[in-house]
């Protein structure tokens, strides 16, 4: 029997690979650029905390969006190991079609739910991902 957060966890993976696959983004790279969309320049260091993904990840996705002339990478006058991430006008405008691509997935999820329920489910959820959040900083300090 399968798990409903397994089938909607595959479902929503999916339909993001395929709507960045049709931008030529992966989804790492659609996050980011939504993310610099909705928050302008950005250290390159709080793109990993905020988005809880690996350094690396980070760099080789940041690495591309700039061959592709969507980011603009600068290093920063307060410390020389400080890179700033800020999105381009092309970045923008992509950032843009990627937020299209959340709302309108997000009017699939809450299809036929009242504002009070749809209130609901995004306060329990904010609580389970900050549980979870929790969890991972703890991993990473004892292990």
């Amino acid at each position: 029997m399968q798990d409903n957060k397994d089938v909607f966890r595959r479902i929503e993976r999916q339909y993001y690979r395929d709507r960045m696959g049709a931008l030529g983004l992966s989804t790492v790279e659609g996050m980011l650029l939504r993310w610099l969309g909705k928050q302008g320049q950005t250290r390159q260091e709080d793109l990993v905390v905020q988005l809880v993904l690996d350094k690396g990840a980070v760099a080789r996705a940041l690495g591309r969006l700039e061959e592709l002339g969507l980011v603009e990478r600068v290093v920063s006058d307060r410390c020389r190991r400080e890179k700033l991430v800020s999105p381009t006008s092309e970045g923008l405008v992509l950032a843009g079609a990627i937020q299209q691509s959340v709302d309108e997935w997000n009017a699939v999820c809450f299809q036929g739910f009242s504002p009070q329920e749809r209130a609901l489910f995004t306060d329990l959820f904010t609580r389970i991902t900050q549980n979870v959040m929790e969890y991972k900083q703890g991993e990473k300090e004892h292990g």
